[in-house]
């Protein structure tokens, strides 16, 4: 590609943190590299439960925070209901990552 097509490019707050960090980065040991590679060929299966299995709840959350979550749900082409669901049960699934705790594993 031609630096042309990179110079209209903006980019988004945690990809600029990446590219103003990227001397901090060291190369990760193959075994990461191939753990990846696995992990994206073979994702984890959501399932999705009948209307029957779910049970309906009100939250009280911050105006800021919802309109973050619509905006990110908004990205992914969910509506953003359906964004928390998938948060909440990733994270009692244990399989919710922190973003800043890998971005500590890379900066070593």
């Amino acid at each position: 590609m031609s630096d042309a097509v990179f110079d209209n490019l903006v980019l988004d707050e945690e990809e600029q943190w990446i590219e103003d960090h990227l001397e901090e980065f060291v190369p990760a040991p193959e075994w990461v590299g191939e753990t990846l590679r696995e992990a994206a060929k073979n994702p984890p299966r959501i399932h999705y439960s009948k209307q029957e299995n779910k049970k309906h709840v009100s939250l009280r959350l911050d105006n800021d925070d919802i309109d973050k979550l619509k905006g990110l749900a908004m990205n992914q082409g969910l509506q953003y209901q359906t964004l928390i669901g998938s948060v909440l049960h990733r994270y009692v699934m244990g399989t919710l990552v922190d973003v800043s705790e890998i971005r500590k594993v890379f900066a070593k």
